[in-house]
């Protein structure tokens, strides 16, 4: 029997609208204005979007998940929570295993850095001990087919090149649950 890896409960998250300071201001003059001319200013349930709303799912160890919908439907918003990178309004997230996740492609390289460089660093953040990433380097090297431009700095790479190494990195951290958002 396999066991649960990823259990969300009732999971939702709310943005709110004009949430900085000069939005703040001109919306409060707007609304001042619509008073004096005799319009209501507009409500608060207009200001909030729930990108997500009582998400439920689990997800056995071995299975894959795919998240389908249009743009704005939450997707990412989903992945980023996943990920730890945002948190939740409402709900609960259990996850077991060592997690990795690839959201944004190239996301932790530096373009003047060389690809060797960036492998070590962007292993770093994945949470990748350095005795590790120095064991798999030519593996991860390898599986990018950049063995050519490795002492290259990134900024000098196609698009295609950042994200084949990116990606080899993060795949290369043999995580429990790998997350991944439109990096391909």
């Amino acid at each position: 029997m396999s066991r649960t890896v990823i259990s969300v409960e009732n999971l939702s998250k709310k943005y709110h609208i004009g949430s900085n300071s000069a939005d703040l201001l001109r919306e409060h003059i707007t609304n001042t204005l619509r008073r004096i001319v005799g319009r209501a200013p507009t409500s608060d349930e207009a200001k909030t979007i729930w990108a997500l709303k009582d998400i439920n799912l689990e997800v056995q160890e071995g299975e894959i998940l795919g998240v389908i919908g249009h743009n704005g439907a939450g997707k990412s918003t989903l992945l980023k929570i996943l990920s730890r990178i945002t948190y939740p309004t409402t709900g609960r997230i259990e996850m077991t295993g060592r997690i990795s996740s690839l959201l944004e492609v190239g996301t932790g390289f530096h373009p003047e850095l060389t690809g060797r460089e960036n492998v070590y660093m962007n292993a770093a953040i994945l949470g990748m001990k350095r005795s590790e990433t120095r064991q798999k380097f030519d593996e991860i090297v390898d599986f990018a087919g950049v063995e050519r431009f490795i002492d290259t700095p990134v900024k000098r790479y196609s698009t295609g090149m950042r994200t084949r190494l990116a990606f080899s990195v993060a795949a290369h951290l043999e995580p429990e649950i790998l997350i991944v958002d439109e990096v391909l």
